[in-house]
């Protein structure tokens, strides 16, 4: 006969675990549970009644955290931080936007900057007529604006050159780039339409051209040891008189 002595032991134990482990499910189930069987295990055993009682507490602190009372004002605070939150998003895409705009700009610039300063033109006549259209919507015959005598020789400094009298109804004068070239940029009025008179400074790599035109405009460009000078105008004006008056009106200094 087979000897059962030892599964006789251990089966008290095992049953003893098992009653430990369904104690433990139940009490961290629910520490406030009734049930008989939890109840009768607290009072045969002090760890399992004090484990009770320590889950009861720390579910009691749960219970009474949760009721903290809810600020009135609790909802307009929300309100105002998702606003500031908002605003905040809307700066930082704002300043994202700026900053590409600002990319923009600076190519733009760099673009510009390199159109102007780089020598496009072969000559005086060409560079002449083209900015001439370029600026062409920004001068009227009918602008009222004057510029003084002392004004335009302030400027004429630049070029070691001073106008005795005045040469007629000058709108206005302002240096500009001529193909990359700081120059002094004239606007008369004229008979019909606005003449242009550029002073530019003799460089050699637009070659010089006394006269030239196209199907609108004409010009006619003076060569003096210190600059050149290029009228330009429709074709309704005396070029040989404009040149006239330059020439007896301009003196060079030394």
């Amino acid at each position: 006969m087979k000897d059962n002595s030892m599964n006789d032991k251990t089966a008290p134990a095992s049953a003893s675990i098992m009653d430990d482990l369904h104690f433990r499910r139940s009490i961290f189930a629910n520490p406030m549970t009734q049930d008989e069987d939890v109840i009768e295990a607290q009072k045969a055993d002090p760890a399992k009644k004090r484990l009770a009682q320590e889950l009861c507490q720390f579910d009691e602190q749960i219970k009474q955290a949760m009721k903290i009372p809810v600020p009135d004002d609790l909802c307009d605070k929300l309100l105002l931080r998702q606003t500031f939150v908002s605003h905040k998003q809307e700066k930082r895409k704002t300043r994202i936007h700026l900053a590409l705009a600002a990319s923009v700009a600076i190519i733009a610039g760099l673009v510009v900057n390199y159109l102007q300063f780089s020598y496009s033109y072969n000559n005086l006549g060409d560079y002449a007529l083209a900015h001439v259209y370029h600026e062409q919507s920004m001068f009227s015959n009918n602008d009222n604006k004057r510029v003084s005598l002392a004004s335009l020789n302030k400027k004429m400094t630049t070029f070691s050159g001073n106008f005795n009298t005045s040469m007629g109804e000058l709108i206005a004068a302002d240096y500009c780039r001529f193909d990359g070239m700081k120059s002094l940029h004239l606007v008369f009025k004229g008979l019909t339409d606005v003449v242009t008179v550029f002073v530019v400074p003799k460089e050699e790599h637009l070659t010089f051209t006394d006269k030239f035109s196209d199907k609108t405009l004409q010009g006619e460009s003076l060569s003096f040891e210190n600059a050149n000078i290029i009228v330009v105008s429709d074709k309704n004006e005396s070029l040989s008189k404009w040149q006239n008056v330059i020439k007896n009106n301009i003196t060079w200094l030394i």
